[in-house]
């Protein structure tokens, strides 16, 4: 899957229904997925031929795992600025 943002792109590699491999410019694993989630537009494109495209594995949580600390991760800086003067 790829998903881009004004210039931006982030490529994330699926296999069995997980993230096994994400990276937008030089940063790679858990912390792409984290930042792409961040986004609050853009547009994606899936290819479903590419499964095999990546033989890295540079995530090291089930893709739930990705999405709940992603999200936790939002809420605190979401709280962090609320509070900010």
């Amino acid at each position: 899957m790829i998903v881009r943002q004004n210039g931006a792109q982030c490529e994330l590699y699926f296999a069995s229904g997980q993230c096994r491999d994400a990276k937008i410019g030089s940063v790679e694993g858990d912390d792409a997925v984290y930042k792409v989630v961040l986004w609050t537009a853009g547009e994606f494109e899936i290819d479903f031929n590419a499964a095999n495209a990546s033989t890295k594995t540079t995530t090291t949580r089930n893709t739930t795992g990705l999405l709940m600390e992603a999200m936790r991760l939002m809420d605190e800086a979401n709280r962090d600025t609320v509070g900010a003067p």
